[in-house]
């Protein structure tokens, strides 16, 4: 493109002319790179490390051709590129820091005791009120209930999870109850002396921990990524047309892998893991003018994401929550990984197109196909799909629970065929009719 527009320049002053250019390859290409860097004279004693076995970046087959005729110039240019390659990339950093894993934790205990909390603070300030106008303790919360002093029937009351009592003139209690989705739950305090709450222990060994030296690394071992397309150009002086045609071009990222390690503690360490990403277009084809909107004509698409993985750390997955969603979900170690995630798209023409998408888990597996239809009106652009069947099967024991509790919930029934669950969605993307509904 910037070739391109040196011919303009030079050809802007001629009333008709012509040129041609064309270029084989070039490029960049980095082999065998290394670099690190640290800074002792912080506190957070930073060191970074980068290495890199190589790297291509070019374009090659360039052709580019242009006429000027009175006062427009039309430009063609056809490009294998830019063609991209990465083999093995290593970047790693140690810094002093946060335990950020402590911090989540206080941050998810604090949540969990926000209602008790907002609780014995409301309760607390009833008491005051009332030994001010009575002039003694009240015997239970009903007294202060019965007298207009505490609304039971009102948040944060009416979670059942928690129960409250008074044990005057040392304390106001809140103790989970048995339907408290977690188990271990420990009781709270407000102590009527010192007006203060008082947590389980839990929470103040969680805020002495101190900085630790995180280990993180990122480990690539390949991105490839390959471009053929044509461009043409015909700019006037009042618009600027263009029409873009990609025959082909493929994205593929092999084997990342990011590690983050709270000093020499391996079972807290949180993994990514990332086997294979492929982005595949073809046969894309569109035209407009700069600054517009362009209308498609066809193109083909095909993303794919397959094993992905989310390792957790050991004291994260012990957290009451996300203990509790892992078994749900029939995952019984700290590892949660995606089977597949595939998008097909296949534009057919500038009105209509065909998707599909599957999603596969261990706990959970949908598949969407369907046609789709497309106004690409510049004023009311819209997408309305057609016959599009959605097919859920729930695999996990949790999943299917939740699903029966949502029915419960709402008081309507999903079709089923077997096990799997059938839905059809119909009309305007941005909002469709559901069919499934009993």
């Amino acid at each position: 493109m910037v070739i391109s527009f040196t011919f303009l320049t030079c050809l802007n002053g001629q009333v008709l002319q012509s040129a041609n250019a064309t270029m084989k390859e070039t490029g960049i290409f980095i082999k065998e790179f290394h670099y690190d860097w640290s800074d002792s004279s912080r506190d957070n004693n930073t060191i970074y490390s980068l290495d890199l076995h190589a790297l291509d970046f070019g374009f090659s087959n360039l052709n580019i051709s242009q006429i000027k005729k009175a006062k427009k110039n039309k430009i063609n240019l056809s490009i294998s590129g830019p063609n991209f390659n990465l083999d093995h990339l290593s970047l790693s950093a140690r810094i002093t820091q946060t335990n950020w894993i402590t911090q989540e934790r206080i941050r998810r205990l604090e949540k969990r005791q926000e209602i008790p909390k907002s609780a014995l603070i409301s309760i607390a300030k009833a008491l005051e009120l009332y030994m001010t106008d009575v002039k003694k303790a009240p015997e239970s919360l009903n007294d202060l209930y019965v007298q207009n002093y505490l609304y039971l029937d009102t948040a944060p009351f009416d979670d059942h999870t928690w129960t409250y009592s008074l044990d005057l003139p040392e304390q106001i209690l809140a103790q989970p109850t048995q339907i408290h989705p977690i188990a271990d739950t420990k009781p709270i305090f407000y102590d009527w002396n010192t007006k203060e709450i008082v947590y389980d222990f839990t929470r103040d060994s969680l805020t002495e921990v101190s900085s630790v030296d995180w280990k993180y690394s990122l480990d690539i071992d390949e991105i490839s990524h390959q471009f053929l397309s044509k461009i043409n150009l015909t700019i006037s002086p009042d618009t600027t047309g263009f029409s873009f045609f990609l025959q082909h071009g493929k994205l593929k990222i092999g084997n990342i892998s990011i590690h983050a390690t709270p000093g020499n503690q391996l079972n807290n360490r949180t993994t990514i893991y990332l086997p294979e990403l492929v982005l595949d277009i073809n046969r894309l084809a569109l035209e407009g003018e700069l600054g517009t909107k362009p209308i498609f004509h066809q193109g083909q698409g095909n993303i794919s994401i397959r094993n992905f993985e989310i390792k957790l750390p050991k004291e994260l997955k012990e957290e009451p929550e996300i203990q509790s969603l892992l078994e749900s979900l029939g995952i019984w170690n700290n590892s949660f990984k995606i089977r597949l995630i595939e998008i097909e798209l296949d534009l057919m023409d500038e009105n209509t197109g065909e998707l599909s998408f599957a999603l596969q888990t261990p706990f959970l597996k949908v598949k969407v196909n369907g046609d789709f239809s497309m106004n690409q009106d510049k004023v009311h652009p819209e997408i309305i799909l057609h016959q599009m069947v959605i097919k859920i099967n729930p695999v996990a024991f949790g999943v299917r629970k939740w699903i029966r509790n949502w029915e419960k919930e709402k008081k309507r029934t999903l079709e089923r065929q077997g096990g799997t669950i059938v839905l059809k969605l119909e009309g305007p993307l941005s909002k469709p009719v559901i069919h499934g509904f009993k």
